[in-house]
C-alpha cells in the first residue's frame, strides 16, 4: 500500500511516500480502508523533532482517519465490514491506503455526513461539546473563547451560544473575526493585540477556554468572576509555561482545570464523539471549514501549510 513514512525528524520533506506492506489486524481490531486523514499541528511538531515522538522511526504519522472497514479482527462484532466510521490511531498509522485501530476506537458516521467531513470535524467538534459539558456552561454566563475561528474553537463558540451563554471569542485575522460573528459570537477580540486581555474588565468572565496557555492564561485570571469563575486549559499555542498566581486563584475562589491526557481523550472519544457526530448526522452543528484536501503524497505540503499559520480550517489528506 502507498503510505508516507517518517524515517527522522526534520522539514516536512522528511515525509516520504513509499510502499510498504498492509497491515492486518489483530484481536480486537479492524482495518480500515481509508477515505481521508486529517493532518494536526502536533503532527508537524512530532515530524520536526519540537515535541518528541513518542514511538520508534520509521513510523507512519497520523491520529484521525475515516473510511471502510476491510477486515475485523478475532472478538470484533462491531463495527462490521463494509461500515464507515471514524477511528482514532493512537497516534500513528493515518497518513497511508489502510490503518490498522482498535475497533472500541471507531464511531461510526451518521447517513448524510460523508467521511471527509466526518473525519475533519469529529475531533474539534467532540473537543468543544467535552468542553462545554466539563466547564457547566449556563444560561446567561459569559464565556471566552479563544482562537474563535480555529478548529475546536469554530465549535466552541456555536455550541456555548446553544447553551444559552454570551459569547466573547477571539481571531486573529480580519476574515477569522467575521466567521467568528457568523458563528454567533457577541463580541469580537484580536488575540494579535498584546494588550486585548485588558479589555474583558475584572470579574467579567464566567469561563475561559484557554487554548494560548503561558502568561495569556495568568493575566485572564482577573477576567474570571470571584467564585464562581472557571479556566479550562486544553492547549499551549504560546509555548511560554509562563506560570499562575496560585494566590489569587486561591483567594478568589476560581477553579483551572487541565483538559488533556490519556483520560481526558479517553472520556472525549466514549462519549463526545458519538454524541457529537450524532448532533452532526441531524445536521445541529456546522459543516466543517476544510482549508484544502490534498493528495496523500502530499503530506509534506500539509505540513508546510500548517507551519505558515493562517490556516482556516482542517487540512485532508486523501489516499
Amino acid at each position: 500500500m502507498r503510505a508516507v513514512v517518517l524515517h527522522r525528524t526534520g522539514g516536512p520533506e522528511v515525509l516520504v511516500p513509499e510502499n510498504i506492506p498492509r497491515p492486518e489486524p489483530g484481536p480486537g481490531q479492524v482495518l480500515l480502508r481509508i477515505e481521508a486523514a486529517a493532518v494536526s499541528t502536533g503532527e508537524t511538531k512530532m515530524r520536526s523533532g519540537a515535541v518528541r515522538v513518542p514511538f520508534a522511526l520509521p513510523a507512519v504519522l497520523g491520529a484521525e482517519a475515516a473510511g471502510v472497514v476491510e477486515e475485523v479482527g478475532e472478538g470484533v462484532d462491531s463495527p462490521p465490514r463494509g461500515a464507515t466510521v471514524v477511528g482514532i490511531t493512537g497516534g500513528r498509522g493515518s497518513y497511508a491506503e489502510y490503518a490498522v485501530v482498535d475497533a472500541a476506537m471507531t464511531t461510526a458516521v451518521p447517513d448524510g455526513l460523508s467521511a471527509a467531513d466526518a473525519v475533519a470535524m469529529a475531533a474539534p467538534g467532540a473537543m468543544a461539546f467535552g468542553l462545554t459539558r466539563k466547564a457547566g456552561v449556563q444560561p446567561g454566563e459569559t464565556v471566552l473563547v479563544e482562537g474563535g475561528s480555529g478548529a475546536i474553537g469554530g465549535y466552541l463558540v456555536p455550541r456555548a451560544r446553544e447553551l444559552g451563554a454570551r459569547v466573547i471569542a477571539t481571531a486573529g485575522t480580519p476574515d477569522g473575526r467575521e466567521r467568528v460573528r457568523r458563528l454567533g459570537a457577541d463580541q469580537l477580540l484580536d488575540h494579535t493585540d498584546p494588550d486585548w486581555p485588558d479589555g474583558l474588565g475584572e470579574g467579567t468572565v464566567d469561563v475561559v477556554f484557554d487554548l494560548a496557555g503561558g502568561e495569556v492564561a495568568g493575566r485572564l485570571l482577573d477576567s474570571l468572576a470571584p467564585g464562581t469563575g472557571r479556566m479550562l486549559m486544553y492547549g499551549s499555542l504560546t509555548g511560554d509555561p509562563g506560570g499562575f498566581d496560585s494566590a489569587k486563584i486561591r483567594e478568589r475562589g476560581l477553579q483551572v482545570a487541565g483538559c488533556a491526557g490519556p483520560a481526558w481523550a479517553a472520556g472525549i472519544f466514549g462519549v463526545s464523539y458519538p454524541e457529537f457526530l450524532a448532533a452532526a448526522g441531524r445536521d445541529e452543528v456546522p459543516r466543517p471549514a476544510i482549508e484544502a484536501r490534498l493528495p496523500l503524497a502530499d503530506a509534506a505540503e500539509a505540513h508546510r501549510r500548517l507551519e505558515k499559520g493562517r490556516v482556516s480550517g482542517r487540512i485532508l489528506l486523501v489516499p
